[in-house]
């Protein structure tokens, strides 16, 4: 059995990485321990929600609103990953916090290398592909120094379930986790929700194209103009990155700012996404195929893996509204599909949906000895 002890969690807000990181958060508060998230000042409310300590990088300044993450890459996205002001920021936090365990994001080259010189134990998340950070991620240099953090880390835990990736021979410390769920239960849907998605007809399908701001204003009105003429209804969700009063819908569509996604799964037969990995981990989970039309970052590597792993379809950026039409309708209309998304859901099931992953970590703590105390 493990003492119960203090986890130090390394984080930032780049939209799709945050859950798991909450998620872990919460399942390691519920086995008893003591958990503290380093983050973006905009992540504080969540980690309250899930039940976590909280502290802001001091020298991280908000990010401005209406820029995108890549627009900023250099003047801000570098800095906050891997500046002198955060890995000042992390060695403060880890003074004062003293954890036991230190959780690191693994874009946070930071946070690697400050956990790298540490005498403490250690655990990386790898939130995209494994094939994508290990072979493409950054330039030589960077993927070498990356190589060597993982190759020191006691737990690397990679969040996509085995088989959705190119095959790896992974080091001993390194496993596929599948993805991180929120163990607490979300609030339950608004009635008039509840009643709309409950009412016979015609399939739901869930669009959403991420939390964070990329060329969604772009990309909706093609995505709708496909939509508006198929046999379905569509649940568009906008992430808190559009206002719905921007949106111009067809009439078998409702949108929606924000609903978690677990509670909109169970009712839907199709996903179409940007590709974002949280996303398609989500759907996975519940069975549900996937239509990825990639906006960007690592999203095309993603909906590459859609493909070849048999849960999905991937069109281009700039694909006319005929082709994500087709693209849509070719994938409701193909039941061996669904035998694909169904094999990763018991994958993902069998992994506990975060349980295996907690377990992973919390374990790095060691056994109770003589004289600990919580």
């Amino acid at each position: 059995m493990t003492r119960v002890g203090r986890f130090l969690i390394i984080s930032w807000d780049g939209g799709g990485n945050v859950p798991p990181a909450l998620n872990l958060g919460a399942r390691l508060v519920q086995l008893g321990h003591r958990v503290r998230l380093l983050g973006w000042e905009s992540m504080k409310s969540r980690a309250a929600t899930a039940g976590l300590e909280f502290t802001a990088y001091p020298s991280m300044p908000p990010w401005p609103s209406g820029v995108r993450l890549q627009d900023a890459w250099k003047e801000r996205l570098v800095p906050a990953l891997y500046g002198q002001g955060t890995r000042d920021n992390i060695r403060t936090e880890i003074e004062d916090f003293v954890p036991d365990v230190v959780v690191v994001d693994c874009m946070i080259g930071a946070g690697l290398e400050v956990a790298d010189t540490l005498d403490l134990p250690r655990a990386v998340l790898i939130h995209v592909l494994y094939s994508t950070f290990t072979d493409k991620w950054g330039n030589w240099a960077t993927r070498r120094k990356n190589a060597a953090y993982l190759d020191h880390a006691d737990q690397v835990l990679v969040l996509v379930p085995p088989g959705f990736d190119i095959a790896y021979r992974f080091p001993p410390n390194t496993s596929n986790v599948g993805p991180i769920t929120d163990p607490n239960p979300s609030p339950p849907l608004s009635t008039r929700m509840t009643e709309l998605l409950a009412e016979p007809g015609k399939p739901w399908v869930l669009l959403s194209l991420g939390t964070t701001l990329q060329d969604q204003a772009t990309a909706l009105p093609r995505i709708l103009e496909a939509v508006a003429p198929l046999p379905i209804r569509l649940l568009l969700t906008l992430g808190g990155v559009l206002q719905p009063s921007a949106i111009n819908s067809p009439p078998n569509v409702t949108v929606c700012e924000f609903i978690p996604h677990e509670l909109l799964m169970p009712h839907m037969a199709a996903v179409v996404s940007h590709g974002g990995l949280s996303s398609i981990t989500a759907a996975l989970a519940a069975g549900v195929p996937l239509v990825c039309i990639a906006q960007g970052r690592d999203q095309p590597d993603n909906a590459k893996r859609v493909v070849a792993s048999g849960v999905g379809r991937a069109v281009d950026k700039g694909a006319r509204p005929t082709e994500i039409a087709a693209a849509i309708e070719g994938l409701l209309t193909d039941p061996s599909i669904l035998d694909k998304t169904n094999h990763f859901a018991n994958v993902i099931a069998e992994l506990g949906r975060g349980d295996v992953a907690a377990r992973k970590v919390a374990e790095l703590i060691g056994p109770n000895t003589p004289g600990d105390s919580n």
